[in-house]
């Protein structure tokens, strides 16, 4: 008898439907020698620096009607050292996807960068400097609900922050609080592309260590960026407004690159930053210049240089010189 019950249940298992997502792992590991020359400081900084190394998993699960079901891991790493080697999560999100376009819930990249922020920060990693450091612009976005869906060479993203607990505002978010984004790209020509972004967004009252209320002020973005390949050069250029009560910044980014046979490519870039409203009005500045080989098997490297001027005392004048290898699996 008890043979038969399990003859029934295991059937029954192997005819159940499969309610479990496809998984796929991925991973990168980006180390770079780390020469950081700072205005101040006695000679250079030398050190093997973990450039954004990173693994996840992505999942997806058609459930019928058009619809898929899907989701997404993605966890930051440490990989120059033996200290806190999963030390933050990127990226983690649930989210439907059908004919009506895609609808996703978590931490995620934001509206923003996914459109402009691509064009104005094209780097492995030192374009952040004027993209993000100076001038307020974000990577990911907690606490998210998105929106994307494409009609024709157009793709659009709508994302909601609702943020009533003020998390987030780490180096990659620059978003606190609730707040709501959009994100355009147009791209009529397989060579052009032409995007725009918005972004608002308000810190939550709070109380500071003195007992005192503190009410932030509402933080407003807006860029656009375009993208035209010339067929042996490509031109990239990027424009920003941030303001915050009486702060306002403008940021402007020109990028250009090419390859060189069929395994390497070069880019170049220069970038400035118009801080107003402040006690003094300055304008950070930064030159850049990148070199990238592809081995192969997933396997790059590269060099990057930047050179930033922050146009004041407060801060220390940087070059920083990176020569680096990436494996992405």
């Amino acid at each position: 008898m008890n043979k038969k019950l399990i003859a029934v249940a295991v059937a029954s298992a192997l005819a159940a439907p499969a309610v479990y997502a496809d998984i796929t792992p991925y991973a990168r590991v980006n180390n770079a020698i780390d020469i950081n020359d700072n205005e101040f400081s006695d000679g250079n900084n030398v050190d093997i620096s973990g450039i954004s190394s990173r693994f996840g998993f992505k999942g997806s699960g058609d459930i019928g009607n058009g619809m898929t079901a899907i989701g997404r891991y993605e966890f930051s790493t440490t990989t120059d050292k033996e200290l806190n080697n999963v030390n933050d999560l990127r990226l983690g999100y649930v989210g439907l996807s059908g004919g009506f376009g895609t609808v996703t819930v978590g931490n995620q990249w934001s509206a923003y960068y996914n459109s402009i922020g691509t064009y104005m920060s094209p780097t492995y990693s030192l374009g952040y400097y004027l993209y993000s450091s100076i001038s307020g612009a974000p990577f990911r976005a907690s606490n998210t609900i998105k929106y994307a869906n494409s009609f024709g060479p157009v793709n659009l993203e709508i994302d909601v922050r609702l943020n009533d607990s003020d998390e987030g505002g780490d180096v990659a978010e620059k978003l606190n609080g609730n707040g709501y984004g959009i994100g355009l790209t147009w791209s009529p020509m397989d060579n052009f592309t032409l995007a725009f972004a918005a972004d608002k967004d308000r810190d939550e009252d709070f109380v500071d260590d003195t007992g005192v209320l503190i009410n932030p002020d509402d933080q407003e973005r807006a860029g656009v960026s375009g993208k035209y390949d010339f067929g042996p050069v490509a031109l990239t250029v990027g424009y920003q407004e941030y303001k915050e009560a009486s702060d306002k910044r403008e940021n402007l980014q020109l990028y250009l690159s090419g390859p060189i046979g069929e395994k390497n490519t070069w880019l170049v870039g220069w970038g400035e930053t118009k801080l107003k409203g402040g006690a003094f009005e300055t304008k950070p500045k930064q030159a850049f210049l990148g070199f990238y080989h592809n081995m192969g098997g997933g396997l790059r490297l590269y060099t990057e240089y930047a050179d930033v001027d922050y146009d004041d005392d407060a801060r220390d004048n940087t070059k920083r010189w990176l020569l680096g290898a990436r494996i992405d699996f």
